[in-house]
This record gives structure tokens, sequence and C-alpha cells, in this order.
């Protein structure tokens, strides 16, 4: 990850030292417009989903084990970014639907892994496209280099508010 070339303090910065009280406000304030972004990509592709029968946190959960193999709940609930309470319910609902299976962990009999199904990742393959066309959509008109940037100042913003590695 790139690094800034000097690290800015809080006093060097020009942030709003009020509550935000113009439309011009809320647009110079970082965590409104992660908030509406982060929403309207939801909202898609919730939308999107929805005609598929699966909601968001079913995608990242079958997501999430496509690249790990293999996780508990915990960890599931880690990656997808979603509440541990929500992400077993969402994983009870895809064992009965046969997208995951849940197993005993070979090298720790006390660990309950869940891994993808074929079905579970077919139907990854299948929505996959619906992702891609997300993607293309919020990254439009924007050059690859500023998107570097604006990857590698997310990363450095989720190691400062103590977020482990993704």
């Amino acid at each position: 990850m790139t690094k800034p070339a000097r690290a800015v303090d809080y006093e060097d910065r020009d942030l709003p030292s009020s509550i935000p009280a113009m439309p011009a406000d809320l647009h110079a304030h970082l965590p409104y417009l992660l908030n509406r972004l982060s929403n309207r990509w939801n909202l898609d592709l919730s939308r999107d989903l929805s005609e598929h029968g699966i909601n968001n946190t079913v995608l990242r959960a079958l997501s999430v084990l496509y690249i790990h193999k293999t996780l508990t709940v915990n960890e599931i609930a880690s990656y997808a970014v979603v509440e541990q309470s929500n992400a077993s319910r969402t994983i009870d609902t895809m064992v009965t639907a046969g997208l995951v299976k849940r197993q005993i962990a070979a090298h720790d009999l006390r660990r309950r892994e869940v891994g993808l199904t074929p079905k579970g990742e077919a139907l990854l393959r299948q929505l996959w496209p619906i992702m891609i066309s997300n993607h293309q959509k919020l990254i439009q008109g924007i050059p690859e280099k500023d998107l570097k940037i604006v990857l590698d100042t997310l990363l450095a913003m989720i190691h400062n508010v103590g977020e482990g590695p993704i």
C-alpha cells in the first residue's frame, strides 16, 4: 500500500468545526459520503439480487466462502461485514437451501466450519455478473490512477479505525 508523503495531523486539516449546516458541508464530510455511497450500493445490489430470491448477506457469505473455502459463522460475519446473529440466521437458511454445508474441522474437533456446496458455488457464479455490472457503474469515468488512490486511502482508513486485515 502506498503511504502518503507526510502524515497530516488533525490540526492541519481543514475540517468542519461545527455541525454541517448546508448541503455543501455534507458533501465535504467524508463519513456522510461513505455512508451515502455504501447505502446506495447496497440498495442497488439488493434490488438486483431480489430478482434471484437472495439478499446481500447471502451473496457476501457465498463470496467469502469462495475465497476462504471454510469459515466459522463468526468469521463469515466479520468478513461479510454483518452482525453475527444475521450471519447465523443466514447460514441456517443457506444450509437448508443446500448452498453451504456445516462440518467439523479436521484439525480441531471443537471448530464448526461452513463451506460452499457445488450448488452454492454455481449460484455465486450465476450472480457474479450482477456484481461486475454494479461495480462498472460505480467506477465509470474514474481514471485507474484515481481508483488506486481511493483504494489505498480506504485501506489506510480501515487500518486507522482498528480493523484487521481484510
